[in-house]
């Protein structure tokens, strides 16, 4: 690994790999639609996106490793069409494996979600779970997956897909930003009694996760999940952010009985105004579900080892919480 070129490299996991990519002495292309964020002078911004064929052959030019970022995030509020996630996700990967043909690149690493998986999962699902996802962002995540592993074997080069369960850190400004400042201004209330285990995985795990994929996978058609390697459960999530936050959790939950009324009231008011409410039957099964997957496989086949977890990071990803809000 000499040159790397990285899409999506001014989002939230990009930012990170690129700095660790630069203190290990990699040159650096980075691919970004805008100039939204300042890089080090060490690396070779290219303007554009992934379906820009002319930005993306100019950016892959010279690298020996892609890492695929970009791509049409999950949007839990369901405004975004099946098109959107399909013509990003799918099309746009196309593309660019399309541009890697006749180029120096060898290693070929692809950041998918464990929603290409499933939705929930009762039990800890691997990698040899038959996929089955439940929305358009899944189903777009498992088509381009299939697309990098065909390239790969097509052409010879190594690749790897990496399932990622939800990433949080310094930065993010996701869904686990939104619960941190919910928690912080006294707005979340845990529904039923948050025994719901999740996996989750540190932005520093995932980065590490990527340097030991490129260096030691030797597969074509490597998909690999990545997690902490433990699971949390809603309440234990709850509470570590609100010691992070300094605050006490409050003594009460919603009982299952009424927060489900409160979900079938949702149902009928978005009914009638015609457009969801923020909170229906739909996001109460979410909030209590259960979502836990094994990355034992990668472990076992690449060496890596989760360094980091929520207990041990929380601190520095509620500092940038507060960061991020002084700025406002």
């Amino acid at each position: 690994m000499k040159q790397v070129m990285v899409t999506g490299a001014s989002g939230f996991i990009g930012q990170h790999l690129v700095n660790r990519l630069l203190s290990q002495g990699v040159n650096v292309h980075a691919l970004a639609r805008r100039r939204k964020v300042r890089f080090s002078d060490e690396v070779e911004v290219f303007e554009g996106d992934i379906s820009d064929s002319d930005a993306v052959k100019r950016a892959v030019a010279g690298v020996d490793t892609v890492i695929h970022l970009a791509g049409k995030a999950h949007d839990f509020s369901g405004k975004d069409s099946a098109k959107d996630y399909f013509s990003v996700n799918i099309e746009g990967t196309k593309n660019l494996l399309g541009c890697c043909n006749n180029s120096e690149v060898r290693n070929f690493i692809y950041f998918s979600s464990v929603k290409a998986m499933t939705e929930e999962s009762r039990d800890i699902l691997d990698e040899s779970f038959f996929p089955n996802p439940a929305t358009p962002y899944g189903e777009s995540k498992l088509a381009a997956e299939k697309l990098v592993a065909e390239y790969g074997a097509r052409y010879g080069i190594k690749t790897a897909s990496l399932r990622l369960s939800a990433v949080y850190g310094p930065g993010n400004k996701g869904n686990f930003y939104t619960l941190i400042e919910a928690i912080d201004r006294g707005r979340f209330v845990m529904m039923g009694r948050g025994n719901n285990s999740r996996s989750m995985v540190y932005v520093g795990n995932v980065v590490d996760a990527t340097i030991a994929v490129i260096e030691r996978n030797k597969s074509c058609e490597a998909v690999y999940i990545v997690t902490d390697g433990i699971d949390y459960t809603v309440k234990e999530l709850y509470e570590v952010i609100a010691k992070g936050l300094g605050k006490r959790p409050l003594p009460f939950y919603i009982p299952m009985s009424i927060a489900k009324g409160l979900g079938w009231a949702g149902n009928i008011g978005g009914n009638i105004i015609g457009k969801p409410l923020p909170f229906n039957s739909e996001v109460l099964d979410k909030l209590t579900s259960s979502s836990t997957f094994s990355s034992r496989k990668i472990q076992e086949e690449i060496g890596f080892k989760p360094k980091y977890d929520l207990y041990i990071t929380m601190n520095e990803t509620i500092e940038s919480y507060r960061r991020s809000k002084s700025k406002i």
